[in-house]
């Protein structure tokens, strides 16, 4: 069926055109019914028997629809000779000229084999890429056709599964009839990122593979290095438990770090356990070197790659029994996109039947006592999806379920009530209560915290994991408190209470005691044998230690210091207390052991008042004012009003705990679903009894609440609820009352999923109880049910066909530089066309008498088109299938330059391959084209009239309109209306759309404008003198108007015309358009050329100098005006393709001289890590253990953070983008280049980035979301922003979390290409979107100096800096690289990977202007043809010359001054429209990427130079041997 529709196509074009041919044969020779169906039926069965046998031979599209209508036309031109007597005259006519007129059959022949040539190499080269890819893509998956696998999204990893998993998936395949005979084998295993250090250097990234080795029997996959490499079983048997760990690597990574076999090695890589990202390491040994092929090339053909088994993966990577790929090899029957769509869809289903429930989080308990069932998710924020509780009230009763009830938990950081916070304490025990300066100081076991003013803005610091806080200490000024515990110092401030902590220090032991003085802190750190004093200044900048020579017990219970007039230290043991005291206050103090009895101690603040009847008596303390009186209670702390005893306020602690819960934080319920027992209004909370100390009236408290999960985010928006009592006085949830240590209240769904950013229908929690009341089977039913429900889109897990994509995406890649190259060779393609018709209209003029012989025997106008169309597809046959054999050879020339390119950047070999179907098509298309050229000619040639072929003399206007000519204009004005309701059908959104928009413009000019220039006074040329003499310059008239016209519509209105601005030009228009501004400068010139030959002639100044040379030389282009259009068009078409591309690489160089600076703004080097490994390194660069002296010229490290979110727009268009985040550091180097910014944020780029890096709200995003494609004018990005305007910045692991932000600025230009995102505050990718860092900036001073015995492999030039802070950066890099390689951070200099992307780009621009030159030289070759068939005609003129006295000189003059006018005039014509094509082109793209305007001065000055200087070396034998005619050769002429 798919066959039917192009079978049917070309089978009605060729029978169209074989029933026009039977219907002119009737016509002029009365030929039988039979053999004219014959004529018809005969071609059209050739056609399709060419069809079928093009599409066994696998050739399709639209190469094989050509094929077939080219064999066609052979059928019908050579079938007629055998049918029709006459025509097998003109076919022996016809060859016999062929074989007689070589030189002119090879003249011919020329321009044919070019075109095919041209179609032919663009295409090979097409192949080629697509065999480059191809070759990559089978080299890194050979025998793997499918893989599943995926990415967490809120980590970067890959998504493990359980091994159980693969198995079942695997057995389940097997069992499915279609599957098992497609399938060949299944590999499961673990990819990996591992650093390797060798003995000179390290890489810090390299890909590790390990797979199953089970499958190796099988041999399904070749070995690790090709068929005879290793085996993934000989590995594992290598590293049996308790030997020391093998690994196999292959040569790309043994050639980079010099390894061979038996090498040591050390292995980093990370694991995530509890949450946390560790480094592990390890030693190892190379058991084999390998070649990347086979598994070897797994990584990549060109990638350094090592290989362990399995097992030993696991148990380094801490994934015991899980894996996080799976590959699948299918049958080679399959190995194609109709083939294996069916096996992905398979293995799709078997993958969501092997997940269970536990493999995506579900856990389900049976409560025996109560008779329920609970459902809870350990994954991600422990939430059961939305759609999953839907489908699952929807099933109830299938299910078993009597009733369902939902719960969700809403973590809460903070709660108000009249604009106190409540939630301010690290536990409900305080031990400790001071007033500072302005804040209430308050400290427990688990923490400690201040509040402003006791009712203010609070901080609360937590010891890490669980921790003891060992003692608390204010200040000597009541600004600061500090604390001790088991890992260091924490300070807190009241004036900074935004800092998760405002000082820290680590240390070795536990620290035991803190006080304080004037001077700052004083500390005891205590280990097991030794006590050491410390002292630090406030901040913890400065720090001193000393040992202390005390005894100290075998068990320290506590440590006391006081500050008195000296240092009094208590040091409790299991059996004794040890008293010491100093007599200064001072790090060298001498201790002595204490005997006296007035032992200081510390008197704790207390309350000025009776305490309240609800204190504990622990801890109290009255301070500020008004006066406030603070004291503990069961609960936390309360404040109470001393006259009236009223309690005013209390505090909790932000984390709670309730027995068998352990510590979480505060919480809010919200139950729900149709069987909920009760239901909480929207917008109202039923309250804890931990509450009730504030005897609240019901309906009327409002408090205000920050839910944990949004602020986590980014989020503080605080939600107002209404007290509406107290839960536990509902009936039937009483027994909540266990849970009121860690709920404060319940309140409805709707207001939780805001408070918890949970989707609509997110649960924690279903509680269900069964119909029959047997739990236990319903539970088996219902965790059966979400088995069912389980999918891998759960875990992010997708089945791919990498193959298939990946060779897809490569034949996308290279098609679109073939495309480029048939784009540009289409110029060319058209030269040679003009060329064929050059020596056609030349050969058919030298014919005119031989014509006109025939015509006079009977020779009928019909038999004269035969005799040409034999002719060509003779000549036509032969040269479509030498120029395909020559574009093979040019493909090839051009496959060195693209080798010479891949190898510059290191990209492995450019693959030349060629397949039947581009070299077929480049022997269709050119034949097609060739028998179309001739056809038309013929047409043409065959109404030359008899008598005054015979006489030689030219055919005298009759002064009517040719039927021909109104043909024409209709057939033009058709396919105008045509292009219109094209135009209508798809849409001005289509990318067809501004193709057929102009070209409908161009056809109605073409059929319109000589209706009035030419029409119109031929009709009234009877009217008055002035019709008669505006028709005696029709022609001229109609050629200048048109081509005005032309230009007008196709560069004029370019910029102004309304339907095309909103259209994207494509790459047939790009051929189009330069073909009509071509073509109308052509006309131009020919209707100008008749005035500009008239001034000539009539300047006495050229007179004088050249004397009847000048109107002789220009009176024979004149006399042949098409002849001289098409020469001129040959030049025209050449230069203007080379000068628009030599603009297009001038633009892009001036455009890209800035790259540079814009990639790396003030810094030099760029280090990168990944975000499943970021980097780990110090702000400082002194820690980072670097050996080069130019360490010390580091004047700026920047930190910038990467996160994935979606960007989402006013009008709700979403797409996913990197979010960056930048340090102080970055913005106050200056950051990188800004194009455009809000001028309030300050007058230059570092203010405007500093005002950003200083506010949450403000980005700056890249060029991508300004700018246009310089390739088709669409938007670089899917979305667009101007300065100003909102965008949406959405968590892409958690949708509910959300930030509005507005675009302050754009970074410069090519920011796209190497410093993408959207760049905002640190502060908001680190504690909203999970930043992990991922890049480092750093910077070197401008004097900086490398160090003398430093060689630098490239020299760098300047670019803006100086040349010894590049080397010296240089230096750097080399330092960095060779230290932070095992850290997993790669190391860059900017500026190099710059260049290299420039150099890439250049060069495959010097490739296409390689390209074009042909088509200079098919010019030149055309002015040569044209200047030798000149001679040859024109030797009875020449002599007559010579007799009437002209010198050989004079001779030579007039044929240079002929050839220089068409050569330059043609060239000229091409440079002028280049020129207004470039500059179409800029204002279209390049002005909008923000590029300044340029010429290409050099390349227009080569190509008119080089091209006169070569035409004038072409055409200097055959002017010489004109000038060598004699006068006697006029005589022999006549």
């Amino acid at each position: 069926m798919n066959l039917l529709v192009p079978l049917a196509l070309v089978v009605m074009i060729v029978a169209f055109l074989a029933t026009v041919s039977a219907w002119s044969l009737w016509r002029a020779h009365s030929t039988s019914t039979i053999r004219l169906l014959a004529l018809i039926g005969v071609p059209v069965a050739d056609t399709i028997l060419a069809f079928l046998l093009l599409d066994w031979w696998l050739i399709d599209g639209a190469t094989r629809l050509v094929g077939a209508i080219s064999f066609g036309v052979i059928s019908l031109v050579f079938v007629q000779p055998l049918l029709i007597p006459q025509r097998l005259v003109v076919w022996r006519l016809a060859r016999e000229t062929v074989m007689r007129r070589k030189r002119q059959a090879a003249l011919l022949m020329l321009g044919l084999i070019i075109a095919s040539a041209i179609i032919t190499s663009s295409l090979v080269v097409g192949d080629s890429l697509d065999a480059t890819v191809q070759y990559e893509v089978e080299g890194a998956w050979g025998e793997t056709d499918i893989t599943i696998g995926g990415f967490d999204l809120s980590t970067g990893e890959r998504v493990t599964i359980s091994e159980d998993v693969s198995s079942s998936i695997w057995n389940q395949s097997q069992a499915d009839l279609q599957l098992s005979k497609t399938l060949l084998g299944q590999q499961r295993g673990l990819i990996a990122g591992v650093s390797v250090e060798g003995q000179e250097r390290s890489l810090p990234s390299i890909t590790w593979l390990a797979f199953d080795g089970s499958i190796d029997e099988n041999e399904v996959w070749p070995g690790i290095g090709g068929s005879n490499g290793v085996r993934y079983a000989e590995i594992a048997t290598t590293n049996a438990p308790e030997r020391p760990l093998m690994v196999v690597v292959n040569a790309v990574l043994a050639e980079e770090l010099n390894l061979t076999e038996g090498d040591s090695i050390e292995l980093g890589w990370y694991v995530t356990d509890d949450n946390q990202r560790q480094r592990l390491t390890s030693n190892a040994s190379v058991l084999k070197v390998v070649a990347n092929t086979g598994q070897g090339a797994a990584a990549g053909t060109s990638t350094p790659a090592l290989f362990t088994d399995l097992n030993t993966a696991q148990r380094l990577q801490q994934l015991e029994g899980r894996v996080n790929t799976l590959h699948y090899a299918v049958a080679t029957s399959h190995e194609h996109a109709a083939g294996i769509e069916p096996i992905v869809e398979a293995l799709e289903l078997h993958l969501d039947d092997a997940l269970t429930a536990e493999s995506i989080g579900l856990q389900f308990d049976v409560d025996g006592s109560t008779d329920t069932i609970s459902v809870s998710s350990t994954s991600g924020l422990g939430r059961l999806a939305g759609t999953d509780v839907v489908a699952l009230r929807e099933n109830t009763t299938a299910l078993g379920i009597d009733t369902m009830m939902e719960v969700l938990q809403v973590p809460l950081v903070d709660l108000s009530l009249e604009d106190e916070s409540l939630l301010t304490l690290a536990n409900k025990q305080p031990n400790e209560l001071a007033i500072g300066e302005r804040g209430l100081w308050h400290s427990s076991p688990s923490g400690f915290g201040v509040q402003v003013d006791g009712l203010g803005d609070a901080w609360v610091w937590r010891v890490p994991d669980g921790g003891t806080l060992y003692d608390f200490s204010l200040s000597s000024d009541g600004q600061l408190g500090g604390a001790v515990h088991a890992g260091g110092v924490v300070i807190g401030s009241e004036q900074d209470l935004d800092a998760e902590e405002w000082a820290s220090y680590s240390s070795d032991a536990s620290m035991r005691t803190l006080v304080s003085d004037s001077s700052g802190w004083w500390a005891i750190e205590a280990d097991d044998e030794a006590l050491l004093l410390h002292h630090f200044s406030h901040d913890l900048s400065t720090h001193e230690e000393r040992l202390l020579a005390v005894d100290v017990p075998s068990k320290i219970l506590n440590i006391d210091l006081f500050i008195d007039d000296g240092f009094y230290l208590e040091i409790e043991g299991l059996l004794s207390i040890e008293r010491y005291a100093s007599q200064t206050v001072d790090l060298n103090s001498t201790f002595s052991v204490y005997n006296g009895d007035n032992w200081p101690s510390f008197v704790p603040s207390t309350s000025s008042v009776p305490e309240h009847q609800r204190c504990d008596g622990s801890v109290s303390v009255s301070g500020f004012s008004p006066i406030q009186h603070w004291c503990s209670y069961e609960e936390g702390l309360l404040r109470w009003n001393a006259q009236d005893q009223t309690v005013e306020s209390i505090r909790l602690p932000v984390l709670s705990s309730a027995g068998g819960f352990g510590t979480m934080p505060q919480l809010l319920l919200a139950f729900g679903g149709q069987d909920a027992p009760f239901e909480v209004e929207n917008s109202s909370m039923l309250i804890s009894q931990r509450l009730n100390v504030l005897d609240l009236p019901e309906d009327e408290a409002d408090f205000w609440l920050k839910g944990l999960i949004p602020y986590a985010f980014g989020d503080d928006t605080a939600y107002r609820l209404t007290n509406a009592g107290y839960y536990t006085d509902i009936d039937g949830l009483e027994g909540l009352s266990e849970l009121d240590g860690v709920v404060l209240g319940l309140v409805s769904l709707t207001d939780a999923e805001r408070l918890a950013s949970a989707a609509e229908n997110e649960r924690n929690l279903l509680v269900l109880t069964s119909l029959d009341g047997n739990s236990s089977s319903t539970a088996i039913t219902v965790q059966s049910w979400f088995d069912e429900q389980a999918t891998g889109s759960d875990l992010n897990l997708n089945v791919q066909a990498v193959k298939i994509e990946a060779a897809a995406m490569a034949a996308e890649s290279s098609g679109v530089l073939a495309a480029m190259f048939l784009v540009f060779g289409s110029f060319t393609i058209a030269a040679g066309v003009l060329l064929v018709l050059t020596i056609v209209l030349m050969l058919a003029e030298a014919r005119r008498s031989e014509f006109g012989t025939l015509r006079s025997i009977g020779l009928s106008q019909s038999d004269a088109r035969a005799l040409a169309v034999m002719e060509g597809g003779l000549v036509g046959s032969v040269s479509a299938a030498l120029g395909s054999v020559l574009g093979l050879g040019l493909a090839w020339f051009i496959s060195i330059g693209f080798q010479q390119m891949f190898s510059s950047v290191g990209s492995g070999q450019f693959v030349f391959k060629w397949t039947l179907g581009s070299v077929f098509a480049g022997w269709a298309w050119g034949f097609l084209l060739a028998m179309l050229t001739l056809w038309c000619t013929a047409v043409w040639t065959a109404r030359t009239n008899i008598v005054v072929a015979l006489r030689g003399g030219r055919e005298p206007s009759t002064g009517a309109v040719s039927w021909l000519l109104v043909l024409i204009q209709v057939l033009f004005a058709g396919t105008g209306a045509l292009c219109l309701a094209v135009l209508v059908v798809v849409g001005l959104d289509s990318s067809f759309a501004y193709f057929t928009w102009v070209l409908s413009g161009v056809c109605f000019l073409i059929a319109f404008v000589p209706a009035l220039t030419l029409e119109v006074p031929t009709f009234l040329r009877q009217r008055s003198k002035a019709w008669a003499n505006l028709h005696r310059h029709a022609g001229r008239n109609t050629l200048g108007v048109l081509g005005l016209s032309l230009l007008v519509w196709t560069v004029g209105l370019h910029g102004i015309d309304p339907v095309r601005q909103g259209m994207t030009p494509d790459e047939l228009s790009f051929i189009v358009l330069g073909l009509v501004e071509v073509f109308a400068g052509v006309l131009l010139l020919t209707s100008a050329a008749p005035l500009l030959v008239g001034r000539l002639g009539k300047s006495k100044r050229l007179t004088k100098r050249f004397g009847p040379v000048l109107p002789v030389a220009l009176a024979h282009p004149l006399a042949a005006p098409v002849r001289t259009a098409v020469v001129m068009g040959m030049f025209s078409i050449t230069v203007f393709s080379v000068v628009v591309l030599g603009g297009y690489a001038e633009q892009f160089d001036n455009y890209s001289s800035s790259f540079v600076e814009d990639a790396e703004g003030e810094y030099e080097l760029l280090l990168t890590g990944s975000m499943s490994r970021p980097i780990e390194l110090p702000d400082d660069p002194a820690e980072w253990n670097l050996t080069s002296s130019v360490a010390s010229s580091i004047d700026s490290v920047a930190r910038i953070e990467r996160s994935q979110v979606f960007l989402e727009n006013a009008e709700g268009d979403r797409m996913p983008y990197l979010l960056r985040g930048f340090d102080e550091n970055f913005s106050s180097h200056g950051g990188l280049p800004l194009y455009q910014w809000d001028p309030s944020l300050g007058e230059s780029q570092r203010e405007a980035w500093i005002t950003v890096g200083s506010r949450d709200d403000l980005v700056f995003v890249d060029a991508s979301f300004g700018l246009e494609s310089v390739a088709d004018g669409s938007g670089l990005s899917m979305l667009s922003f101007s300065i100003g305007e909102s965008i949406s910045l959405i968590d892409i692991s958690n949708p509910g979390n959300t930030r509005d932000v507005k675009v302050a600025g754009f970074m410069e230009q090519s920011s796209y290409l190497f410093s993408a995102g959207v760049w905002i505050s640190d502060d908001v990718t680190s504690e909203q979107f999970d930043g992990r860092l991922t890049r480092m900036y750093v910077s070197v001073k401008d004097e900086a100096q490398s160090s003398e015995e430093f060689v630098e492999d490239e020299s760098m030039p300047p670019m803006g800096k100086p040349g010894e802070a590049r080397t010296a950066a240089a230096e750097l890099a080399e330092d960095l690289e060779n230290t932070l390689n095992s850290e997993g951070v790669q190391v860059s200099i900017i500026a190099k990977d710059v260049m290299v992307i420039q150099s890439l780009v250049l060069a495959l621009l010097a490739i296409f202007e390689a390209y074009l030159a042909l088509g200079l030289i098919v010019g030149i070759a055309g002015i040569g043809v044209v200047t030798v068939r000149s001679v040859s005609e024109r030797t009875k003129t020449i002599g007559i010359l010579r007799a009437l006295g002209y010198r050989r000189s004079m001779v030579m003059a007039t044929f240079t001054i002929e050839v220089v006018w068409v050569a330059v005039f043609g060239m000229i014509n091409g440079a002028l429209i280049a020129i207004g094509f470039h500059r179409a082109l800029f204002e279209t793209f390049w002005e909008g990427q923000g590029a300044a305007f340029t010429l290409p001065y050099g390349t227009i000055l080569a190509v008119l130079v080089g091209g006169l200087a070569l035409v004038i070396c072409a055409t200097a034998y055959p002017i010489r041997k004109a000038s060598m005619i004699p006068p006697s050769a006029a005589l022999r002429e006549s």
